[in-house]
This record gives structure tokens, C-alpha cells and sequence, in this order.
């Protein structure tokens, strides 16, 4: 076992015997799993029956990565899925760094308020707000790593199976959203010419009182009414990818018409206030449209880990365990708490404390951890809890002694 390896462990058995991680609800019907530092293989299907016996496993055998099952079985020491007896299991929403857009060349700071920010959405707008979930019925943890994860617990949801999960995923991202739906089209007059009967059509937009994908969407068209009077084309086309293949002509012809004044206003003020398309007309209502469909669509979701969420036999990390990959504490908080929480100062567990480590930066290293920040080159020496931090990482070395 390397230096390295061996002070991570020391300091992880030290946490695990002053700060055990609390037993989730109903532990002695959830599944636990472990990885370990010095060992290739993952262990899983253990069970306890003492939160006692929680704490004794991780003293002695230090994982480095801890976790317990979404759902809760009959048997769930059993050595096989079938033998467990699925009984039901938390709704488990997971938004990692991986699934933000637009997240390469982010730093890892970056990345952990970038997906702060898309977990409080999910959060807000669609698990308490378009779902209905009370914030009792929501735990919501940091991941130790590069995200989030809320433990959706509500009786109505334990006994979903993968299918109605998936579809709970689908409302949240807007996936096969019917854009017909949002915007619909209704005959506004019609005409008669000899025998020829003529209908009118025009396509209504939601009204601001809606609820859903309708005040989403509106919200998402009044947001793109103002970029296209407010950028130019090549702004448009950077932020909206389905007009790449769009012609000049037309894309400014789309954005000529929106900024045009009829009666005293522009086009893009009449749409909203009148709640239809009708100042818009062929090619260009046609392009408006498909914007929605194609972009603002994906820009409104939320973003979430499907796999995680319609798995009914997950494996989740475990609140209060710490994370083998960075030494931060999975973290668990309230809705409220989550608002003022920066990672890298309230998950680094106090337990490391700050004596002297002497360490060789593999390359430059500048970060803030803990409050304080650090610039690292070559040989350093910085406070233990940096030191197990980048050790962790695989950022730095040891210095031999």
C-alpha cells in the first residue's frame, strides 16, 4: 500500500469513528454496497440490522465509496435481485457536472455551481413545483463528488415501477413534447368565394396565467422574442443550433418582422399581448415554431440522470459518508440550506483539521478549499485537509521522507 493510500485511510477511519454517517429510513431494509481503497472488487448485498453495525463495517474496512439501495426488499442480504423481494423504493433524481450543457472546459468550482443552479430548478420547478412533492417528502444531498441527488420518498411514488419513472423523466426534460399542444392552431374567420369555403388559421400562444410546459414554453418564447431583437444573427445561430441550417435571408427576414411596428408596437409586443402568431406569417411563423420545438424545448427541461431515476434497484451514496474521489462529505440539507451551500467549504469534514502536510504538485495547482486558497508548484506544504483533498484527486504526492 503507497503513503498516499495509507494516510486516506487513516484519516477516513478517524471520520467514520467521531462522525458515522446517520442510517437512512428503514436501513434494515435497504441493500449496501461498498469500494474500497485497497481492493479491485465492489461489495454489495450486505444488510444490517443495527445502525451499530454500519458504523463498525466502515471503521474496519474503510471503504472509499459507500452506498445503500433505492428500494427496500423483504430479504436484502440476499446474494441475488430475485431472492431480495422488491418491495418499492425512493424516487432518486440525480443531476451530476456530466449532464449540464456546455460543461468542457468548466473547472471543477464552475461545474459545482453550474449544477447547483439546474438542481435548484429541478428542484423548485418541477419536483415542489409542477409535481407537486412537499419539501418533507424531498431529501436532498450533495453527491461528495460533482452533483446532487434528492430522495424523492412520497408513498405515492415507492411503488412505481421503471415505466412510470421514465415517464415522470420525460415530463421533466420535455421529451415527445407536442409543440401542437402549446401552441395550437384555431380557425380565426373564414370566407366564402363562389363555392370555395376559406378558414383562417392561427396559432395561439399559452396565456400567462398557464400552468406547466404551457407557462414554460410562453416564458421560453418571450425569451426568444428578445434575443431576436436584441443580437445579431450570429448570436441567434450560436445560441439556438437548429437555425444552422437556415438561410440568411430568412433568419433576418425573422428577425426584421419581430422588430417591426404595427399601431405603435412591435410585432414581438403584439404576439404576447394578443396571444397568437398571427403578425407572423409562412416561412417565418414556420421558423419561429421550430425554434420552440427544436431548442427552447431543451433549454426550458430540466436536466436529469434517466438511468438513475427509472432504475428501481439503484445503488445511491450514502449521506454522511465520504467520497472516495475528492475526501468531501456526502452531504445531506434542507431546501433552504442548499441556497448558501458551497461544497468545497461546508462538505470538507472538520475531522482532517489543518496540521502541516508536506506535498509535490504533479502540475500547478489553484483553488480555493475550506475557505482559504492555494497555489501550489512543486513541493508545498498545506493543511492535512487540502493534502487528503488533492491526495484524493490524484493531484499531488506525498514527500518522501
Amino acid at each position: 500500500m503507497s503513503a498516499e493510500t495509507d494516510l486516506i485511510m487513516r484519516w477516513f477511519r478517524k471520520y467514520y469513528g467521531e462522525a458515522p454517517p446517520p442510517p437512512p429510513d428503514r436501513f434494515g431494509r435497504r441493500e449496501f454496497g461498498f469500494m474500497f481503497f485497497d481492493r479491485s472488487f465492489v461489495q454489495r448485498h450486505l444488510s444490517f440490522s443495527k445502525a451499530s453495525e454500519i458504523q463498525e463495517f466502515m471503521i474496519r474496512q474503510v471503504p472509499a465509496h459507500a452506498y445503500h439501495s433505492s428500494a427496500y426488499y423483504a430479504f436484502p442480504g440476499a446474494p441475488t435481485m430475485d431472492e431480495k423481494s422488491w418491495l418499492g423504493a425512493d424516487l432518486i433524481f440525480d443531476l451530476d457536472a456530466d449532464h449540464l450543457r456546455g460543461a468542457e472546459g468548466l473547472s471543477y468550482p464552475q461545474m459545482l455551481a453550474g449544477v447547483k443552479g439546474e438542481f435548484i430548478r429541478l428542484l423548485d420547478d418541477f419536483l415542489m413545483g409542477d409535481l407537486g412533492f412537499d419539501e418533507s417528502e424531498i431529501r436532498i444531498v450533495f453527491s461528495g463528488g460533482r452533483g446532487y441527488h434528492a430522495h424523492v420518498s412520497a408513498e405515492k411514488v415507492l411503488t412505481l415501477r421503471s415505466h412510470g419513472r421514465r415517464e415522470i423523466v420525460d415530463y421533466i426534460t420535455g421529451t415527445d413534447l407536442d409543440t401542437n399542444w402549446i401552441f395550437p392552431e384555431k380557425a380565426s374567420f373564414e370566407k366564402r368565394f363562389g363555392g370555395r369555403q376559406i378558414i383562417q388559421r392561427i396559432r395561439l400562444i399559452p396565456p400567462s396565467n398557464s400552468g406547466g410546459w404551457r407557462r414554460r414554453m410562453r416564458r421560453g418564447l418571450e425569451n426568444l422574442l428578445e434575443d431576436l431583437l436584441s443580437n445579431d444573427a450570429d448570436l441567434v445561430r450560436k445560441k439556438y443550433p437548429s437555425t444552422s441550417e437556415v438561410t440568411d435571408k430568412l433568419l433576418d427576414d425573422l428577425m426584421a418582422s419581430v422588430a417591426n411596428s404595427k399601431g405603435g408596437k412591435r410585432v414581438s409586443e403584439l404576439i404576447l399581448e394578443k396571444g397568437n402568431l398571427e403578425d407572423l406569417r409562412g416561412k417565418k411563423q414556420a421558423l419561429l415554431l421550430g425554434i420552440l420545438e427544436n431548442d427552447v424545448v431543451t433549454m426550458m427541461g430540466g436536466q436529469v440522470d434517466e438511468p438513475v431515476t427509472s432504475d428501481i434497484k439503484r445503488l445511491i451514496r450514502m449521506a454522511g459518508s465520504l467520497h472516495g474521489k475528492t475526501s468531501l462529505r456526502v452531504t445531506e440539507m434542507d431546501r433552504d440550506e442548499l441556497d448558501g451551500f458551497d461544497p468545497l467549504r461546508d462538505a470538507v469534514p472538520p475531522t482532517f483539521g489543518d496540521e502541516p502536510v508536506s506535498v509535490v504538485a504533479k502540475e500547478a495547482v489553484d483553488m480555493e478549499l475550506g475557505g482559504e486558497r492555494f497555489a501550489l508548484e512543486g513541493e508545498s506544504e498545506v493543511p492535512l485537509y487540502a493534502a487528503i483533498f488533492l491526495l484524493c484527486r490524484g493531484e499531488v504526492t506525498l514527500v518522501d521522507v
